[in-house]
């Protein structure tokens, strides 16, 4: 791919929301890889888009860096094992959501003004 048709490390910061520091230890960790240099500074493919978004979201569900990294790049198969067990992991605090949620819809709808004199709360837990 052409530098001249790649992003510049700032300009994938600001389309991502990602800071630029951020940026490059993703690519001393060979999460992200530069196509190039202008000038000493990184260059990306613009899909780098997309996987630094899929790494945002997978960081914020509990993924590390190396999991990121294997599931990105595995061509061994062994990322789908990953995924299996990340989706258990994921559906069990799924789980666990739905009841936090019910639980402080119980609590809004009784309307006590403070949380733990509520008396659903001996029941709710």
């Amino acid at each position: 791919m052409s530098t001249a048709a790649s992003l510049p490390i700032g300009e994938l910061a600001a389309a991502t929301g990602v800071a630029v520091s951020a940026l490059r230890h993703y690519d001393e960790l060979h999460i992200i890889t530069p196509v190039g240099r202008v000038g000493g500074k990184r260059r990306f493919a613009m899909d780098a888009i997309g996987r630094v978004n899929f790494i945002r979201r997978a960081q914020r569900f509990g993924f590390s860096l190396t999991e990121i990294r294997d599931m990105l790049d595995d061509t061994s198969g062994a990322s789908q094992q990953l995924a299996r067990d990340k989706i258990d992991v994921l559906r069990a605090q799924q789980a666990e959501l739905a009841t936090m949620i019910e639980i402080l819809e119980e609590v809004v709808e009784c309307g006590c003004q403070v949380v733990a004199e509520c008396p659903r709360m001996d029941t709710c837990c």
